[in-house]
């Protein structure tokens, strides 16, 4: 198996009404791509089917990376900063799901390790508009919450302001 997995879907179809024209998401997992991150992904398909988002992307990475200039795994590391960034600025946390921690090796070497979720979903219109799980005043929304309320939304322009969720205009 390939360490990374890509599937990109465009749709070409005509986006529901009050939608941008520019909605993209990818969805980060981690290996294997099993049971629920599977669930997650065809209901992104079907979003995407349906024209209710333009594009997504499955992303895996590892359980946890090297917080290092060296790590093998530099745009995990670039990912995790923009996010951080992201919910910071908009008074969130992404912590957990992602968790940084000091791992020491059997000859006393110490480095810094991130611990990533089994699954994570950025939501992408003119820029990073939600990160999933993310929490505000100990509420957490999961990948989930966020494509319930999506899917829930349908499209109809002011829906998404009848529910109470982290979504932040660019």
């Amino acid at each position: 198996m390939n360490s990374k997995m890509n599937e990109h879907m465009n749709a070409s179809s005509e986006i529901a009404p009050g939608e941008s024209d520019d909605v993209r998401m990818v969805l980060w997992t981690r290996r294997p791509v099993c049971g629920p991150r599977t669930e997650i992904i065809d209901r992104l398909s079907n979003l995407n089917a349906e024209g209710t988002i333009d594009e997504f992307t499955v992303e895996t990475w590892p359980d946890e990376v090297a917080l290092s200039e060296h790590t093998e795994h530099a745009r995990v590391v670039e990912v995790y900063k923009e996010y951080l960034t992201w919910a910071t600025e908009h008074d969130l946390s992404i912590t957990p799901p992602f968790e940084r921690r000091t791992a020491s090796s059997l000859v006393g070497d110490t480095q810094d390790v991130l611990t990533v979720p089994v699954m994570c979903l950025a939501v992408y219109e003119d820029g990073l508009r939600g990160v999933y799980p993310c929490t505000r005043d100990g509420r957490t929304w999961n990948v989930a919450d966020y494509l319930d309320m999506y899917e829930s939304v349908d499209g109809r322009p002011g829906a998404a302001d009848e529910v109470e969720f982290p979504v932040v205009d660019t």
